[in-house]
């Protein structure tokens, strides 16, 4: 229900800019990354995400079902993911830990699917901006204010403890958090404000690298077992 009414908040005049500039800032960050596996988690498949990145094989991962998804669209929950291990060349997670129930196990359960070597991109709202503070005036059960709104720092700490090494982080749009201001361009220094990691825009993206190696399958060892041999008795010739 909660990501329902945030697909709708996105067809407001507000909503289609956000989703716009995100759309843009992730086809940046996945334009040079490589594989053939990609699973973007979003809040519908009527808003796709990393539609313009070069892996072969993409696909959008909703919790729930519509009777109108197409056929690259996979049902799963993103803490209980239906896939296994070392399946995920690259990984989009669009707001996914703002209304994740867990979003520890959600991001436990993504890290299990990525292979060594994969790639993280992570876009979520920034509490520290001018719309952490609406946030903090607005009735909890509004979108996009009922959302979790988890820092970008402390992400990263999560990301850390997994084995991820962050290669990019970056905050953006820089709006104010009301429609009848939707259709004003952004400042003219947000692109330097990402880039020394001002922690003031709208969202903030991170891109994260997977440092551990692939899950190796356990093969059980069968031990050998230890025969002794035993003496022949000799063997008699009887006359006849």
């Amino acid at each position: 229900m909660m990501l329902k009414s945030f697909e709708h908040w996105f067809q407001t005049p507000l909503g289609r800019r956000l989703l716009a500039f995100e759309r843009n800032i992730i086809d940046n960050q996945v334009a040079s990354l490589f594989g053939y596996q990609q699973f973007s988690f979003c809040v519908s498949h009527r808003l796709p995400v990393a539609t313009a990145s070069s892996l072969g094989h993409k696909v959008i991962v909703c919790p729930s079902f519509e009777s109108d998804m197409p056929d690259n669209v996979l049902v799963s929950l993103p803490h209980e993911i239906g896939l296994i291990h070392d399946t995920a060349d690259v990984v989009v997670l669009h707001h996914t830990l703002d209304f994740a129930a867990s979003p520890h196990q959600t991001l436990r359960d993504v890290s299990r699917i990525i292979k060594g070597g994969g790639h993280l991109l992570v876009v979520g709202f920034n509490p520290l901006s001018l719309w952490g503070i609406r946030k903090m005036l607005s009735s909890r059960d509004q979108a996009p204010w009922n959302a979790r709104f988890i820092s970008g720092r402390r992400l990263e700490d999560w990301l850390g403890l997994l084995d991820f090494r962050i290669d990019s982080m970056g905050y953006h749009m820089m709006a104010m958090p009301f429609d009848n201001n939707a259709e004003k361009s952004a400042l003219p220094h947000e692109v330097a404000l990402g880039k020394l990691r001002f922690p003031v825009g709208t969202f903030y993206s991170i891109l994260a690298q997977k440092q551990i190696g692939c899950h190796i399958a356990y093969r059980p060892r069968w031990q050998k077992a230890k025969v002794i041999g035993l003496p022949v008795a000799n063997s008699f010739k009887t006359d006849i």
